[in-house]
């Protein structure tokens, strides 16, 4: 076998042209990271997390937004995914000519920074979003939650509690149905956030709670706590009042119980039946009056008689009782009053408004007994008016309207004038008072010329006595 030798020159043809490859591999290589760094954005780079190496302005703009239009929204509440959108279903996109004015402008500053080795590199451009906001809200529609079950917040309310029997603060509960305002402000909250960061590179996962709920419309607060506190004061005061009403020495009290029968007792406050307590006002009237009803008046001469005209006695004003009770029942106090009354007498006991005191005239008898505290203190005869219609003695009973002494009588219409020690008027200018030019009282003196105007003629001692015992306003009952 020939051992062939490879001749000195056949290694200088070998190596020049090892390195003709060589030079010629990297001219190549320079040249092709010179084209791919200034006709693409350049190696190792990427925008928000996204690899857009390599790729030019046009086909980086193309990836960033199919990233951007793919890159989910997924909501999580009480531990699981409830549901999830896209950005290109929620309606979101990013500005084309922005976002491509900012790739070619990244592109040019990289070109102008050659380097032969790269280093990674993560870029942050300026965007701009556009959305579509009625896409927007189809997609956060209340109604793509609905795949678990939901309840209304309640509001903190005040309620009346028949088992503790007062006012409770109800707090407010707060339910988990969507408010879809709430819901559309804090997903735009959040999205602003990540996509300062992150506007390319992950899904945006969002819990749901309170902050997407609806709320309450009223929350517990002082104000509530106050009208409660208030509530119950006012329901213990109506539970612990009693008014005792005066008629002399008789009372008729009114009860806590009857008073609670009054209560309407809603959620949103107290009042009283105020047509119940005007009826319990009316009984009592209907009761109590006095005046302006026929009297039932047992005589001294032991006869039972009515007398119609009935001027004299007590008569409760009902409005003004009414006003009145409904204050004191507020009070909480145990109250003892008369009733408010627009007409009274002197003295009562009940329902006898005389309670012993009282003139008493018989016009047949022509009589006059006068009582004090039950108590006989005198009696006359007496001469009344004549009995005809102009002049006779009105039969009734009527306060005595005041006292005069001395007094002047006098009447046009009968052309007199005479002077009286006593006088005592009770109705339409009559009245008692002496009368010194009688001879006599009594009898049927008064059927003849002898007859008073009206007025009830007495002796001067007597007319004295009567005068000197009672005051304005003492019951006369004449019959």
């Amino acid at each position: 076998m020939t051992k062939k030798t490879i001749t000195k020159r056949t290694w200088k043809l070998l190596l020049g042209i090892c390195i003709a490859a060589v030079l010629s591999i990297g001219i190549g290589l320079f040249a092709y990271i010179h084209m791919i760094d200034t006709k693409t954005l350049g190696r190792k780079i990427s925008i928000y997390g996204l690899d857009v190496s390599k790729l030019t302005a046009e086909k980086a703009q193309q990836k960033i937004n199919e990233a951007f239009h793919n890159k989910n929204i997924i909501f999580h509440e009480d531990g699981e995914d409830v549901y999830s959108v896209s950005m290109a279903q929620l309606g979101y996109s990013l500005e084309q000519d922005s976002l491509r004015n900012e790739l070619e402008t990244l592109q040019q500053e990289r070109s102008q920074d050659f380097r032969l080795f790269a280093s990674e590199k993560d870029y942050t451009i300026d965007y701009q979003i556009i959305k579509n906001e009625n896409q927007e809200k189809t997609a956060l529609a209340a109604e793509n939650f609905d795949n678990k079950e939901r309840t209304e917040s309640a509001d903190a309310h005040i309620r009346y509690s028949k088992k503790k029997k007062k006012y409770i603060l109800v707090k407010q509960v707060q339910g988990n149905q969507i408010d879809e305002n709430r819901l559309l402000n804090y997903v735009e909250e959040t999205l602003e956030k990540n996509f300062k960061t992150k506007l390319l590179a992950s899904d945006v996962k969002i819990n749901l709670g309170e902050e997407v709920y609806r709320q309450p419309d009223i929350e517990e607060s002082g104000e509530m706590k106050q009208k409660v506190k208030k509530l119950n004061s006012l329901l213990k005061k109506y539970r612990s009042t009693t008014v005792t009403y005066l008629f002399g020495e008789e009372t008729q009290v009114l009860e806590s119980d009857t008073i609670s029968s009054w209560l309407q007792i809603k959620n949103s406050g107290i009042s009283l039946d105020k047509d119940a307590v005007a009826d319990y006002i009316s009984n009592m009237a209907n009761k109590y009056n006095t005046i302006y009803v026929p009297r039932a008046f047992h005589t001294s001469l032991g006869t039972d008689v009515t007398v119609s005209d009935n001027e004299y006695g007590y008569r409760i004003d009902q409005d003004a009782e009414l006003t009145q009770l409904l204050e004191d029942l507020k009070s909480g106090e145990n109250i003892s009053r008369e009733p408010v009354y627009s007409s009274s007498g002197m003295k009562r006991n009940g329902t006898d408004d005389l309670a012993g005191s009282y003139i008493e005239v018989s016009l047949d008898s022509q009589h006059l007994w006068l009582y004090k505290d039950g108590a006989l203190v005198t009696e006359t005869d007496i001469v009344s008016g004549a009995p005809t219609a102009e002049r006779e003695t009105y039969r009734g009973a009527w306060p005595i309207a005041y006292k005069a002494s001395p007094f002047t009588l006098s009447s046009d219409e009968y052309g007199y004038a005479v002077n009286v020690k006593y006088w005592m008027p009770f109705v339409y200018g009559q009245g008692l008072h002496d009368a010194s030019w009688q001879s006599a009282f009594g009898g049927n003196r008064y059927k003849t010329g002898n007859g008073s105007h009206g007025c009830i003629n007495l002796p001067e001692d007597q007319a004295a006595l009567i005068y000197n015992t009672i005051d304005g306003g003492y019951p006369i009952i004449i019959y």
